[in-house]
């Protein structure tokens, strides 16, 4: 006869409840990693939030699963949910921007100006000049309704970065609402110029 011994059955049957209840081991992780940003290339941002249920919040995974957390949140629209999550990124990592500037974007949507603008002058002072903060900051200011402030970050980064058709056309709708037409003008222009589509910037000749 083929049957197994009592003893043999039940150490089986306690070894696979072990395996079904243990939680993913570390040589699993970057297999949930790329699942999630899999489902996220394919919209399914649900999906890709659940994946990293499975990860531990120890090492790294402390900072990057909340970081990831956050993104996924935000493209979701729960923006609540994501200024928590990259708030408990920037816990577990103090020094860095990544999750200061992440953090803008939710902050930005929820309109909570001055929340955002403190984050971004924080990156400014670790990052001097960087790029992302700079413009989000141009942003704030614009929606803050401090139009002269948001025309000189606007300014600062064309210095930067001349044929940026997002800045300039910040920077042409920031000098219209001050009633600088003749250089909201020019700077809409050079815009179309190069896009002859843009809309926001046939937007702000229209309103010249």
């Amino acid at each position: 006869m083929n049957a197994r011994h009592p003893i043999l059955r039940v150490l089986s049957m306690t070894l696979l409840a072990a395996a079904l209840s243990a939680p993913a081991a570390a040589t699993e992780v970057p297999d949930l990693y790329q699942q999630s940003y899999a489902l996220e290339t394919a919209y399914n941002y649900d999906r890709a939030l659940k994946q990293l249920d499975g990860i531990a919040l120890q090492g790294a995974d402390a900072y990057l699963v909340p970081l990831r957390q956050g993104w996924l949140l935000y493209l979701l629209g729960r923006y609540d949910d994501s200024v928590a999550a990259y708030r408990k990124a920037m816990a577990a990592d103090k020094s860095g921007v990544e999750a200061r500037l992440g953090v803008t974007l939710p902050l930005m949507a929820l309109r909570r100006w001055s929340e955002a603008e403190a984050e971004c002058k924080e990156v400014l002072k670790i990052a001097p000049g960087n790029y992302l903060a700079m413009s989000r900051m141009a942003y704030v200011l614009y929606n803050s309704g401090r139009h002269a402030e948001a025309e000189a970050a606007y300014a600062a980064l064309i210095k930067l970065y001349p044929s940026d058709v997002e800045m300039r056309t910040g920077l042409g709708w920031a000098q219209i609402k001050q009633g600088k037409t003749a250089e909201a003008k020019k700077n809409l222009e050079y815009v179309l110029h190069l896009v002859p589509d843009h809309a926001s910037a046939k937007e702000g000749l229209e309103a010249l």
